[in-house]
């Protein structure tokens, strides 16, 4: 398969941003859309790309926390961002207000790119890795690329709204347990569709999730030969390559090579199968 040219936005200028909180929506359980008033990020933001933001009120919390763009629209100058409070600084951000400040930095990394000549863009995504694609489908709808959604959580509690995604995209789910969707994993839906399709050169699967299902996409993408882009979840404590902590295996043609890249300043979005994934 042919190395897809990712959108690297080199020359984009990454600004430090004092912005407003328009709203904060419990959409699933403990799972929060934070919408900030951002004129400049709304208008220049990629699907992929990420921000950093320090947390509020917690002094003794050092670094800045990276966050997936959910959506922007540039009409609204707002941008979107979606998250799972489990930890202190999800927490922190959970219980803001609105009109409280949030100082971020972005839009940082590289995104998800979208072919002129794709007859299908596939989007397999896990749990919160569902958080860069409500930008993307507004960028393939946009372009009228047609778009599948494959979405799976463990259970229903876990599902964000189906309407931020429909009716951009054919919208698929799976849960673990059964309670919404077909019972079982995303991958097992992901490998029904592709026993159908037809002309895979055309198509592109598009992914986040846990590492468990990365993987097992990483093994289907190979088996029916059809390229793939990952967006990496990993730890980005500076969001621009200085506290080098984010380095990812990459595998390249020569057997046993292995280099390591930079999910902030080289990704978080790559080829599919030039990344090793591990735990």
């Amino acid at each position: 398969m042919a190395v897809i040219p990712l959108n690297t936005h080199d020359h984009q200028p990454i600004r430090l941003c004092r912005s407003e909180i328009v709203s904060i929506t419990e959409i699933a359980w403990e799972t929060f859309v934070l919408r900030l008033k951002e004129p400049a990020l709304s208008q220049n933001a990629h699907p992929g790309q990420f921000v950093e933001i320090r947390v509020p009120r917690c002094a003794d919390i050092l670094w800045r926390r990276p966050f997936s763009i959910h959506d922007a629209d540039g009409e609204a100058e707002t941008i979107d961002i979606l998250f799972h409070a489990v930890g202190r600084g999800t927490e922190a951000l959970k219980h803001l207000q609105v009109g409280d400040v949030l100082d971020l930095l972005g839009p940082l990394g590289n995104s998800f790119h979208i072919d002129d000549h794709l007859t299908e863009a596939i989007i397999v995504a896990g749990g919160l890795g569902i958080a860069p694609f409500k930008l993307f489908l507004r960028k393939t709808r946009q372009r009228n690329v047609p778009t599948t959604l494959f979405y799976g959580v463990g259970k229903k509690e876990q599902l964000c709204r189906l309407d931020d995604f429909q009716p951009s995209a054919q919208v698929r789910v799976s849960s673990v347990d059964g309670s919404v969707g077909s019972r079982g994993m995303v991958t097992d839906l992901l490998i029904e569709h592709l026993r159908t399709v037809p002309d895979m050169e055309r198509k592109c699967l598009f992914v986040c999730g846990p590492t468990p299902m990365l993987r097992k996409v990483q093994e289907i993408a190979a088996q029916f030969q059809i390229k793939a882009q990952v967006s990496v979840e990993t730890i980005m404590a500076c969001g621009f390559g200085v506290c080098v902590g984010c380095a990812v295996p990459m595998r390249f043609p020569d057997p046993g090579k292995k280099e390591y890249f930079l999910a902030c300043k080289e990704g978080p979005v790559f080829n599919m199968e030039e990344i090793i994934i591990h735990d």
